[in-house]
């Protein structure tokens, strides 16, 4: 801030101007009130969005995980499960 030696002063006009445009401020806070809930409903409603999307896709693909294999041969199920078993026992 300006330092200025009628501070006294300058405190003076600017309350008088504020209490002189009730109006306007008025005006001012309920559109910044309405800014805040604009923003709040709109990045609450993406983040929905976004979660469904996730949802519809774990529900195509069969599961929760984070990945999934489709169309594996006998040999390649087995080689897998071998592979699970052995970490699983490894981190026991």
């Amino acid at each position: 801030m300006i330092q200025v030696k009628n501070r006294a002063c300058v405190r003076t006009v600017a309350v008088r101007s504020l209490w002189a445009s009730k109006m306007r401020n008025l005006i001012a806070v309920i559109a910044i009130m309405l800014t805040t809930m604009l923003f709040t409903a709109l990045f609450t409603i993406a983040i929905s969005i976004n979660d469904s999307f996730q949802q519809s896709n774990f529900l195509m693909v069969g599961g929760y995980g984070h990945g999934a294999f489709k169309k594996l041969t006998e040999e390649q199920m087995e080689t897998g499960l071998k592979i699970f078993e052995e970490s699983i026992l490894a981190n026991l």
